[in-house]
């Protein structure tokens, strides 16, 4: 501003002293004749700057006798704004490209500047409450507070609609004299107003943004971030940040892992001797979760896991979930009594997260070796007329399946039912592949399932064995790889071709305390998000990691709030350990690239 002040200094000296010249040249035309004189008049007053201005705008308005002596000061502002007004509106060259991630599939930037208003205008009702969270988000970026209204927009104002002729996740965003994005549902406009905050900055201290339109459509539509609840605590105010980390990234869905062998951290009122001493969410806690999901367009899926990983169904309610003999961490899926308390627990839990298309089971990493012996398990098979315990495992998923499917919801599971098998499992069931152990990608699909992509590598990120976000951005949802010798993914990538069945992927955080959940994920996630949402990107890591400074320093002040101490661990005798290895012990630290 400095500079372009200087600019219009020196450009106003030189316009005074050549009008002065031409003034002093005027005084030396008397011994002219009177017409010779005359023309020569006219002709240096069409050169003289002051004059101009004078001739356009009336010599009455723009120089009465009052403001005459001051006509020299009133040039002078004039060509500062002109100076000012071409640095900050009409030179493109002078506008940096909006720092977005993920990156848009379509954006052209226009000449000029749009300086923020004073208001946010949602043109329908239910988008109120995201207008509401804008207010503050532009508050956190800027320290300015808009108003919401529902009133006619004014230069600069964000307005937000909806049109249902764009399908999907599709938005748009038009930046001239207001700022207005629409999209093809409430979630479509959550996400392109985070395209718009990420492109708002700050010249001169008037925040705004350069004059562009974004046409934009995410290329998967499941793009998802899982955190372990259950191992080990995370406070509502974590789970609160990382849902606003999912939405400035836009990463639709956060599944929360409630319950595993160490912990049930979902509260169940049907049977509290479930819940973990003072290391469960409340029903308040986990409502006021769900709405605040709601307003900013993301998804909470929680997730049961069963039959496996299922120690505390077993030890604290033993006379409806354990085999007989009792044994490992499996439940028993040989008795109606264990159907309908899980039916009581998923309606608990779908009663609270009520907006979620999505219920997963778990279903991983089942040790079926205890129902061999189980008596009710054994009764059971021989009543269904179920060969083996394999196919009582099939038969376990597809009434999980049914009772999901009661509550109007998909259920999605983990690997673990291999490709043969009678007893079908219904095709639309989502899978999500993880450890290409059990089975792999390239048979669920070929049996019809849609799928997941949850590679171990480099989608795991737990605690210090983790990817960088390079090799990330390097990944794509085709792809699968694993550091544990026994996946068949391991040193041999599998892949497949694109097919529709394919609906994106996720990044799982497994046993980290929520202190470490942001430092790890703040670059890994994006990388992710944006090889999902845009994977036709020409650009390569360079320029994602430098749009990335720009985008982490604005999530940065999106998340002021400190988060609590982390409260005492369970004091229940809830066993820690799982039947299967962990990824400590699968992967060895060497084998793994530093995190960045």
């Amino acid at each position: 501003m400095m500079q372009n002040m200087k600019q219009a200094f020196q450009m106003f000296v030189k316009t005074k002293n050549n009008a002065h010249n031409q003034n002093n040249t005027t005084g030396g035309l008397e011994s002219l004749g009177t017409k010779d004189k005359s023309q020569a008049i006219q002709l240096l007053k069409a050169r003289n700057p002051m004059h101009r201005i004078e001739k356009r705008m009336g010599r009455e308005f723009c120089n009465p006798p009052a403001i005459r002596p001051y006509r020299w000061l009133l040039l002078f502002a004039t060509i500062l704004m002109a100076t000012c007004a071409q640095a900050l509106g009409n030179n493109p060259s002078k506008i940096d490209a909006p720092q977005l991630v993920p990156l848009p599939r379509s954006l052209h930037q226009r000449s000029g500047r749009v300086v923020l208003g004073n208001r946010i205008i949602p043109e329908s009702p239910e988008l109120l409450p995201l207008g509401a969270v804008i207010a503050g988000e532009v508050e956190q970026l800027t320290g300015r507070r808009l108003a919401v209204e529902r009133r006619w927009a004014r230069t600069g104002d964000i307005v937000l609609r909806i049109d249902p002729s764009l399908k999907g996740e599709s938005y748009r965003i038009e930046v001239s004299r207001t700022a207005r994005v629409i999209g093809g549902n409430y979630a479509a406009v959550a996400e392109g107003t985070a395209s718009l905050l990420q492109a708002l900055t700050l010249d001169g201290g008037n925040p705004g943004w350069p004059r562009l339109k974004i046409d934009d459509a995410p290329g998967s539509g499941y793009r998802g971030l899982m955190v372990d609840a259950a191992r080990s605590w995370h406070s509502p105010a974590m789970l609160k940040q990382l849902v606003e980390l999912c939405r400035w990234y836009k990463v639709r869905h956060l599944q929360i892992h409630f319950t595993d062998d160490g912990a049930h951290t979902f509260p169940s009122a049907a049977y509290p001797q479930l819940n973990a001493n003072r290391r469960h969410y409340t029903t308040g806690e986990l409502r006021q979760l769900e709405s605040f999901a709601v307003e900013r367009g993301v998804v909470i899926l929680p997730e049961l896991d069963v039959p496996g990983h299922a120690s505390v169904l077993v030890q604290q309610m033993p006379e409806i979930f354990a085999n007989h003999p009792q044994s490992g961490n499996v439940i028993c899926p040989g008795r109606e009594e264990t159907y309908q308390a899980l039916n009581r627990l998923i309606g608990e839990m779908t009663d609270i997260f009520h907006t979620t298309p999505y219920f997963h089971v778990g279903a991983d990493e089942v040790n079926l070796e205890p129902w061999k012996s189980c008596t009710n398990c054994q009764a059971y098979m021989a009543a269904h007329q179920l060969e083996n315990v394999e196919e009582l495992y099939r038969h376990f998923i597809v009434r999980m399946d049914q009772l999901v499917r009661d509550y109007g919801k998909k259920t999605i599971v983990w690997e673990g039912f291999h490709k043969e098998g009678r007893t079908q499992i219904p095709r639309d069931v989502t899978v999500m592949v993880f450890e290409s152990s059990y089975n792999i990608a390239p048979d669920v699909l070929e049996l019809g399932y849609p799928v997941i992509n949850a590679s171990w590598q480099p989608l795991y990120v737990v605690n210090d064995r983790n990817w960088s976000p390079e090799q990330i951005y390097g990944w794509n949802k085709y792809r699968w790889e694993s550091c544990w010798p026994n996946s068949k993914a391991y040193q041999h990538p599998i892949t497949v071709a694109p097919t529709a069945l394919m609906l994106g992927a996720q990044m799982c955080t497994w046993e980290q305390s929520e202190q470490r959940e942001l430092p790890s994920l703040r670059a890994r996630l994006p990388a992710m998000s944006e090889r999902l949402w845009n994977p036709e990107t020409p650009h390569g890591y360079p320029d994602f990691a430098a749009r990335l400074k720009w985008t982490d320093a604005g999530l940065k002040k999106l998340l002021q709030e400190p988060l609590p101490s982390t409260p005492p661990r369970d004091s229940k005798n809830h066993p820690t350990a799982a039947d299967a290895p962990t990824l400590d012990e699968c992967c060895p630290k060497q084998s793994v690239p530093a995190a960045e």
